[in-house]
């Protein structure tokens, strides 16, 4: 549901009447004469001047919403300075997804708004359309510009890379572990921008003084890094901080926007220095002002002030402004609580830096602002790819997670690939979100889950010159511009049972259990049930044993808290290894074990669908192993055959032990607790049910 807010000044009117009111007593009415005096006119009260219609300045946000903290917020700021010094009326609408920007800015076209302001990368193409739609209608975008420009549309740009360089040479020289860490939400060049930035300024700071700071989570040499996938979960924020700071970084650069409140949460709790984006976190954010070294400053605001201010006097034109650290459109924020920490001399170079980058001795790093080369004769033609998530979200920590990553690296390896996501909220959005992408043009579609069957099928022949691709799923009889990936997940998680019970008879010899928190019960979720079940009972077969099993299916992909409730009543009763599928739902039941590990407990997890000791870091202590789904390589050798155009439409990738399309994740933190002849054990199997002399109990056929 879309929130609409409308802020607006009211001109109080005061309309004085003046009533002229004759006393005394009545008089004789007049007899009526020809030489009868003309009756006067009575006087007309004076016309009140009408008031000035007062401009409307309209913005749309992306998906981060208004309270962001971050790029929404400041722009939205600069509506507010305006309303204030320029008496405009300002109003805006929140994007939940990115369905909602073409209706978003339909309905403030409608209104007639005088300037609409849309807020970020991701509002590209819906400007671009609306504005190209709407000529006489006046638009900017910040974070984004167009190349050729358009005439109606402002893009307010920032070298943000040049005040990045300076808090990486700051990072450089603050930190005690000689190790600083950053990551991004999504891989797009206005947060890319920054970790290219703040890596050269690290290295500009080893050069200098000979030193050996090290970045993670960017590379420029590889133009890759660390993504959460996402600008909202600030358990992500939190998780991937986390991560950084196990490996040794004591400075961290979130450029994901409200991501960054769960990363300024752990670096408080760990000790360590935080540097915020867009704005100065020491205000926006002051709950963790003692951890702020700078912030790196977009002053989106001004840009904001200054193209409403153009629109109100006649100069508004299309075209592009960027802001730098010449004109102050970019900075990093005052030290704050720092400020006695940082040393004068380091002060002192990093005004030398900024001038160095100003005059442009020092290069950043980035090419922002280069004329793109004409194409040549044979250039490779974009090749645009499309996902639609289930409810589970991008950051699913499982299979939507997996298939993202799985594009990402097509996007990064295949030229002319480029991607793009649309989380689904609901299962009533799947076939909006299809016809998001069909109606924009991409070239192939792929869908996450079985739930998404029916929308696909219904979607795909409305555009059958689209490539479509459906994880977890494959149609009888097929459809022709569809292809099926799905996975024996049953044969993985066969191996996944027999080493729960292995280690939960090392675990409670006297009376082993093993459980499982599954999602929804669909086809998909109880083919995982079936095999490690099965695998459950082979190992009993096998030594005579009688481990029991449990399970419970929750009935939700993205409910964590109904998942740990639901591992607590299994723990309760005994059991020593738990399996959690389930999206986020089997992410909380593993949560639950990893709190009874911390409280004492001899319990193991098994995670699903991906490696999760790395998607799911906080509990790599308790996870045995994790039953996976290769859907990234799956996802990346279709989008590769439909670029190459040896597309299967009509056809089924089917992800087995015997291609390694599925398997066991290695055993991590584990590896000297599983025992020998388990592992010998383990391979036979996997031998057995590749050459059929053993059978996962899935009727596969």
């Amino acid at each position: 549901m879309r929130k609409t807010v409308l802020i607006f000044f009211s001109l109080l009117t005061v309309v004085a009447l003046v009533l002229t009111a004759c006393g005394g007593g009545a008089a004789p009415t007049p007899t009526p004469t020809k030489e009868m005096a003309p009756k006067e006119e009575p006087t007309k009260p004076a016309e009140m001047p009408k008031p000035e219609k007062k401009a409307k300045i309209c913005q749309v946000t992306d998906v981060g919403g208004i309270d962001d903290r971050s790029f929404n917020a400041t722009a939205w700021k600069g509506v507010q300075d305006a309303m204030e010094k320029l008496g405009v009326d300002g109003q805006y609408l929140e994007s939940q997804q990115q369905t909602d920007y073409e209706r978003n800015l339909n309905e403030f076209i409608q209104q007639g708004c005088d300037l609409i302001i849309t807020v970020g990368f991701l509002l590209g193409d819906a400007t671009k359309a609306a504005a190209e739609a709407y000529p006489d209608q006046k638009f900017a975008i910040v974070d984004f510009a167009y190349d050729p420009p358009l005439d109606n549309v402002l893009g307010l740009t920032f070298s943000t890379d040049e005040a990045a360089f300076l808090a990486g040479y700051l990072a450089a020289g603050m930190t005690k572990t000689g190790k600083v860490g950053t990551f991004g939400g999504i891989n797009i060049p206005p947060v890319t921008i920054f970790m290219v930035g703040f890596e050269s300024g690290v290295e500009y700071y080893n050069q200098k003084h000979g030193t050996n700071v090290e970045v993670l989570g960017w590379s420029n040499a590889e133009g890759d890094g660390l993504f959460t996938g996402n600008f909202e979960s600030t358990d992500d924020g939190r998780r991937f901080a986390e991560s950084l700071m196990d490996e040794g970084a004591d400075i961290i650069l979130p450029v994901a926007g409200p991501v960054g409140l769960g990363t300024a949460a752990a670096v408080k709790e760990r000790g360590a220095m935080m540097i915020g984006v867009d704005t100065d976190w020491y205000v926006s954010a002051p709950e963790y002002k003692e951890v702020y070294l700078t912030s790196i400053l977009k002053n989106m605001d001004v840009a904001v002030f200054d193209a409403i201010k153009a629109v109100l006097d006649g100069t508004f034109k299309g075209g592009t402004y960027v802001g730098t650290l010449k004109n102050n459109g970019v900075g990093i924020a005052p030290f704050h609580d720092f400020e006695d920490q940082v040393p004068d001399d380091l002060k002192a170079e990093l005004e030398e830096v900024r001038q160095g980058i100003i005059d442009g001795t020092i290069n950043t790093g980035w090419p922002l602002g280069e004329a793109k080369p004409p194409k040549e004769e044979g250039e490779v033609k974009p090749f645009r790819v499309g996902m639609i998530s289930d409810v589970g979200g991008i950051d699913d920590a499982s299979f939507n997670q997996s298939t993202w990553e799985g594009l990402a690296r097509a996007a990064k390896e295949i030229p002319g690939v480029e991607a793009q996501f649309i989380e689904s909220q609901a299962q009533a959005d799947y076939e909006n979100n299809i016809t998001e992408f069909a109606e924009q043009g991409y070239d192939m579609i792929i869908t996450v889950g079985f739930l998404l069957a029916d929308a696909t099928a219904k979607m795909a022949p409305l555009y059958p010159d689209i490539k479509f691709a459906i994880v977890d799923f494959a149609y009888d009889p097929c459809i022709e511009n569809v292809q099926g990936i799905v996975f024996a997940s049953d044969e993985a998680a066969f191996l996944g049972g027999y080493l729960a019970a292995a280690m939960a008879t090392e675990l409670d010899p006297d009376d082993p259990k093993v459980g499982a928190v599954f999602g929804m019960e669909i086809p998909p979720v109880v083919q995982f049930a079936v095999g490690f079940e099965s695998g459950i009972n082979y190992y009993n077969e096998k030594y005579g044993a009688n481990v029991s099993f449990s399970k419970t299916y929750v009935g939700d992909f993205e409910a964590p808290e109904k998942g740990k409730a639901a591992a607590n009543s299994l723990l309760d009763e005994g059991i020593d290894v738990l399996f959690g599928a389930g999206g986020k739902t089997g992410n909380g039941a593993l949560v639950a074990v990893r709190e009874r590990a911390e409280a004492g407990a001899n319990v193991g997890g098994i995670g699903v669908d991906v490696d999760q000791y790395y998607t799911l870091p906080q509990e790599k202590g308790i996870l045995i192993t994790s039953v996976e789904k290769r859907l990234n390589n799956a996802v990346f050798n279709t989008v590769k055959q439909a670029v190459e155009g040896n597309f299967n439409g009509c056809g089924v990738y089917v992800g087995t032990l015997a291609n390694d399309g599925v398997g066991l994740a290695p055993f991590h933190d584990w590896e000297d607790r599983v025992p020998d002849q388990i592992k010998k054990d383990l391979e036979e199997i996997r031998q057995g049910i590749i050459d059929g002399t053993i059978k996962t109990g899935w009727p596969t056929g």
